[in-house]
């Protein structure tokens, strides 16, 4: 009970003091808002030129939106300025030296986003401001901006871009309201180029609080003021603004794995279309859809802009023209594999390069037999030839007979036959067997020298008779064997004429398959064209935070 009593007794003056600073802020802000005009400037004569000292924090980079060309930011504004009717002595009020205001009761700077793109351009969160007893204000509403910034999709997805925020007062010329950067200490004076002083700054805005993009690294952010002139609408005066510039470069990993890549890959099957032998046509077609569907991702994705071509869509128009180009080279070389002989013959010219000259630059080789019956076109095919190309029945056993037969006609007989004399002249390398008179003459030769002169009259006369009746046959019989020949070297030679029609196909491909390779490497080679991918700029070092966001800090002028 007694430590209880001590303990009470021991808060009281604390809640005394708790109670007179309460009592001396509710009053301070009583009187510092009574009959406060939020309206005109907060100056003592109105000639007095008001500075607002600004500055800004860059929290983050929400969106790059390159088809409507907007870039989205998370700023912390910081404001300072001096209002003459905010001020006290800390002695009446308890030694309060700073007070919270909300900002939407005192005077605020009429602060806006000159190249706004959508929403708000002026600042719509009204956060309390920090008011000192000597008439500072210290104000930093955050805010959400969207900025237009002209995309250059020269070199999309391996670009750069160039943006920019530019914030000045609406309402206010240079002479009511003057802006100035922050922090003062890092301002420096250059000259631009129509030869006006400018006042900028390397690192424009304070990155303590930033998180990283995952889509662009940030590789400068610098401020500039600027005194603008505006005669065609404005008058003689001046309007002061800020000029923060970005830049950005994309990250290139996503647009690599997720794009480029499988588009590469794509038009590599452009190539694996010269090594099919059938449905060439359809697969390269199934390839020219596919990059279409990858042409109209594109489109999706960057601003309709007639300017210039971005450097993935000029790949995309040159591969898909490759692909075009295939799928033409593909039909004409099904339609060579696809040729029949009996109605395409081959001209010399292109027998002569399509099968002797461009072969062994490709290092082809012709395995093309060339098999032909020897036949005479012009007349009938005779017994020897008979013997010799088919292995058919031998007919020259009569010859050997009639050699032996004692006739004065004999002779006459056998020349009567122009099969004689060659039979005279191969028939040592001739190995005779039985022909068709067999049926006439004996086998053995022997049985003519046992018999008498009446008998060989006899039997010549009945083997002449046979000869003559079998000539008739004879006759026929090779008639229909010429035209079986003729038949069979005609659909020889239209084979072999297809066969060669098959490999003109095949020396097309093999050629097409090489320029279609180069063709592929040299639209590739379209992609390394980018600026960005030999930048070897790092981005911008993000400082350690000194101090909790929001903090409020005073900058004396």
């Amino acid at each position: 009970m007694l430590l209880l009593l001590i303990i009470l007794l021991a808060s009281k003056p604390i809640l005394m003091v708790n109670r007179n600073s309460a009592k001396f802020e509710g009053q301070l802000y009583h009187d510092l808002l009574y009959g406060y005009n939020k309206i005109p400037r907060p100056v003592r004569n109105s000639t007095d030129v008001l500075t607002v000292n600004l500055g800004a924090s860059l929290i983050r980079i929400i969106d790059v939106d390159e088809k409507n060309q907007i870039l989205t930011t998370n700023l912390w504004l910081e404001m300072q300025w001096s209002d003459s009717k905010l001020t006290w002595n800390p002695s009446r009020y308890g030694g309060i030296t700073t007070l919270h205001i909300p900002s939407d009761q005192i005077w605020t700077p009429d602060l806006v986003l000159y190249n706004n793109a959508a929403g708000d351009p002026d600042i719509t969160i009204f956060t309390d401001a920090l008011v000192a007893y000597d008439g500072r204000v210290l104000w930093q509403p955050p805010a959400i901006y969207k900025s237009f910034c002209p995309i250059d999709v020269t070199w999309f997805p391996y670009d750069s871009q160039q943006c920019e925020m530019k914030f000045g007062a609406w309402s206010y010329t240079g002479y009511y309201v003057d802006l100035k950067q922050l922090p003062l200490d890092q301002i420096m004076n250059e000259t631009d180029v129509n030869g006006q002083d400018v006042e900028t700054m390397q690192v424009g805005m304070d990155l303590s609080f930033f998180y990283e993009s995952a889509e662009w690294d940030l590789l400068s952010l610098s401020s500039a003021r600027h005194s603008v002139l505006y005669t065609s609408c404005c008058g003689p005066e001046k309007y002061v603004d800020i000029t923060y510039y970005f830049v950005l470069r994309r990250k290139t990993l996503f647009f690599t794995c997720n794009l480029i890549m499988p588009c590469f890959l794509i038009s590599l099957l452009t190539i694996i279309v010269f090594y099919l032998s059938d449905h060439k046509i359809t697969f390269s077609i199934s390839i020219l859809v596919t990059l279409t569907v990858f042409f109209l991702v594109l489109i999706d994705i960057i601003p309709p802009t007639s300017l210039v071509i971005p450097m993935f869509g000029r790949y995309l128009i040159t591969t898909m023209i490759l692909v075009s180009l295939s799928t033409v080279v593909s039909v004409i070389t099904v339609n060579l594999r696809f040729r029949s002989g009996s109605a395409y013959r081959m001209s010399p010219w292109i027998r002569k390069l399509f099968l002797h000259f461009l072969p062994r630059i490709l290092c082809m080789k012709c395995n093309i037999r060339k098999q032909k019956i020897a036949c005479p076109r012009n007349e009938l095919v005779d017994p020897i030839s008979l013997v010799q190309k088919r292995n058919s029945v031998n007919e020259l056993h009569y010859f050997r007979v009639l050699e032996k037969i004692s006739s004065p006609d004999k002779s006459n007989i056998l020349a009567s036959y122009p099969l004689y004399s060659r039979y005279s002249d191969h028939r040592s390398k001739i190995n005779v067997d039985n022909f068709f008179i067999k049926n006439v003459i004996y086998r053995n030769d022997d049985w003519m020298t046992d018999e008498s002169t009446s008998h060989q009259h006899q039997y010549w006369n009945g083997f002449v008779r046979n000869i003559n009746c079998k000539q008739d046959m004879v006759s026929k019989l090779l008639r229909q064997i010429r035209f079986i020949a003729s038949h069979f070297r005609q659909n020889e030679e239209e084979t072999e004429i297809s066969d060669e029609w098959i490999f003109v196909a095949m020396v097309l491909d093999r050629l097409f398959l090489l320029i279609f390779s180069v063709l592929n490497v040299g639209t590739f080679l379209i992609l390394l064209e980018a600026p960005s991918l030999y930048d070897t700029r790092w981005p911008m070092n993000i400082s350690q935070a000194t101090k909790p966001l929001g903090q409020f800090q005073f900058v004396n002028n």
